[in-house]
């Protein structure tokens, strides 16, 4: 199976040898009873995964009304007060906040322009997947959320945007499939819920705007004839909105070779950055003000580096 862990790197399986442990008899046993111990206890922290999703979902609900609250401020449907704009520490300058009003209401800008695009941009794994010709569209990208379906574990990450010249849709979704049950024949491999598949959705790209696919040009040689014709041919383009049309995971699992077990990697791990990350702390991505220290740290730094 294909997947990755929510809650971290997975752990190295290795094959069980007893053999190697040059274990008496009597001992095996009592390893065995151990290893059944153990199952009960795997299945205890499988229930408790699936009520950390139950908890995870009502704060979810809790959490929606602020993230409404941003939204419409980015998007410029609501002006801030000048109290909400002062940081914890700060005074409230009276005159100061009046020039500002003043300021404010002689502005035609609203919201904060390009918002989503600039933590596209400030966020490596995001900036990655991100093509000049994606640009211009997600500057109509008004918000990122995050829903969950009544049954099962998954997630559904659903951008909304603002009425633009390339797609009709509002909203643009990708699923994320999700499973906390360990394998009775594999306990050793659970470590915690996994993502075991994706499902994108259809954009309705108006005529010549779908910046996933490009028309190339190519000279062909007709046979017995010696002339030449030129023939269009439609070929993928690279582009963010790839995302919402995943690989997809073949029924029989033996057949997923090395490059198709990559993507979905990668697919499962932008899907829970995403969720995990952009969407609880956006602002903090679109002023820069965070690090990927995990990343920092794979690349060699230890975790003195980030004792300040």
């Amino acid at each position: 199976v294909v997947s990755t862990q929510s809650t971290g790197g997975q752990m190295t399986i290795k094959k069980p040898d007893l053999d190697e442990l040059d274990l008496s008899p009597a001992v095996r046993k009592r390893v065995n009873a151990i290893k059944n111990i153990q199952l009960k206890t795997t299945k205890l922290e499988a229930d408790f995964f699936k009520q950390v999703h139950k908890l995870e979902i009502e704060y979810a609900q809790k959490y929606a009304p602020l993230y409404q609250q941003r939204a419409d401020i980015v998007s410029g449907v609501v002006e801030p007060s000048a109290s909400d704009c002062v940081m914890p520490g700060e005074e409230q300058d009276n005159e100061k906040t009046d020039n500002e009003k003043q300021e404010n209401d002689n502005e035609s800008e609203k919201g904060i322009p390009g918002f989503w695009l600039t933590i596209f941009k400030n966020t490596e794994i995001l900036a990655e997947m991100t093509q000049p010709h994606d640009e211009a569209i997600l500057e109509a990208l008004r918000d990122i959320s995050v829903s969950f379906p009544d049954n099962g574990m998954g997630f559904v990450l659903e951008f909304a945007f603002t009425e633009n010249e390339f797609f009709e849709d509002k909203v643009l979704t990708k699923t994320y499939h999700m499973k906390s049950e360990p394998d009775d024949l594999d306990p050793v491999a659970f470590d915690g819920p996994e993502i075991i598949g994706s499902t994108g959705c259809t954009i309705n790209w108006k005529k010549g705007k779908n910046v996933t696919q490009k028309v190339v040009k190519k000279k062909q040689r007709m046979k017995g004839k010696g002339q030449t014709r030129i023939i269009q041919k439609t070929i993928k383009e690279d582009s963010f909105f790839n995302f919402f049309s995943p690989p997809t995971m073949p029924e029989d699992e033996e057949s997923v070779d090395e490059e198709l077990e990559a993507l979905l990697t990668t697919d499962f791990e932008i899907g829970q950055y995403i969720r995990e990350r952009i969407i609880p702390k956006a602002i903090w991505y679109f002023t820069n003000e965070v690090t990927d220290i995990e990343s920092d740290l794979d690349d060699g730094e230890s975790d003195e580096d980030y004792s300040d």
